[in-house]
Order: C-alpha cells, then structure tokens, then sequence
C-alpha cells in the first residue's frame, strides 16, 4: 500500500509539473522597465483561469484562458492610470517549471517577452 501511495505521489507531480497549474514567479520586460508579479493558475477542460498580482491591493483576472497540450493563451486588462485601458493578449509554453512566453499589448501594436517560474512548496 506504501509503494502504491509513493507511485501515486509521484505520478501526479509530474503530471502538475507539465500544467500551468500552481503559483509562480512571472516577470515580463516592458518599456517602462521590467514588470513583476505573482500569479495563480488553474486547468480544467481546456480552460484557464487564475489571477496575477501586481501588489497586494493590484491584481489582473485571467480571461478567455485556454490550455491545449504545453500551450495557453489568456488575456489580461489592466486600467490605465490615465483612464482607459490596456489588452495584453498572452500566450505561452509550459516546460516542466517554468513556461516561457509572448504577451502583444492590442493597443500599441508591441510585443513583450515574459517567463515564469514554478513556486516550489
């Protein structure tokens, strides 16, 4: 029954291993310097959802997330401080801990880089 709990154990933390689902360390580079945050992520059926927090009291809900594979893609709005609003158009790669990815910003026609690091336990 040990052995059989152990397997079992394991078999699923590699599985969570190659979704994006957990709370990881996402960094992406901008303009405007290097943006920093720390995002929840959760899988099912093809679907994503999640939150990223900017700061304690600043946080961006995941929307129109999908997942196909080691693919997702989501879409992030963030109010402008001058009113308005930004789209970023996310999509990104899983690799075990760490998923490396694109995000388009829809209203200036620019495309940033950003990766993310699995927190670990």
């Amino acid at each position: 029954m040990r052995l059989f709990l152990a397997f079992f154990t394991l078999a699923f933390a590699l599985m969570a291993e190659g979704t994006p689902d957990g709370e990881w360390s996402w960094k992406m580079s901008s303009p405007f310097g290097e943006l920093n945050a720390r995002a929840v992520m959760k899988s099912e059926g093809g679907k994503l959802t999640g939150t990223f927090w900017m700061s304690e009291t600043r946080k961006l809900e995941i929307e129109n997330g999908t997942v196909d594979g080691d693919k997702i893609k989501f879409t992030l709005k963030r109010d402008r401080p001058s009113g308005g609003s930004m789209t970023y158009e996310m999509s990104g790669t899983v690799k075990g801990d760490e998923i490396e990815g694109s995000a388009n910003a829809v209203e200036m026609s620019a495309t940033n880089k950003w990766s993310a690091t699995r927190k670990k336990n």
